[in-house]
């Protein structure tokens, strides 16, 4: 049984442990880290950008209806 232990690890390491493979395999992990990052950064801004673009509206209808452009009373019986 011991012969048996030692000749597998003995191949696992040869062959999976190996410091080229290694090497391959962590930089393929740190890329697509990288990806992932560029895409959730891209998010995020995007999200950014959304809210902007919302806080600009939301400031704009208030400010109709504060200079009396919007009636939010006409809205209202509209509605219901």
């Amino acid at each position: 049984m011991d012969k048996l232990d030692d000749a597998v690890v003995d191949h696992l390491e040869r062959r999976l442990l190996h410091d080229e493979r290694l090497e391959v395999l962590l930089g393929n992990v740190l890329d697509r880290r990288a990806e992932w990052i560029d895409r959730r950064q891209a998010h995020v801004t995007e999200l950014r950008q959304r809210a902007s673009a919302a806080a600009a509206k939301l400031s704009r209808l208030y400010q109709a209806i504060e200079d009396g452009v919007a009636d939010t009373a006409a809205r209202t019986s509209r509605i219901a």
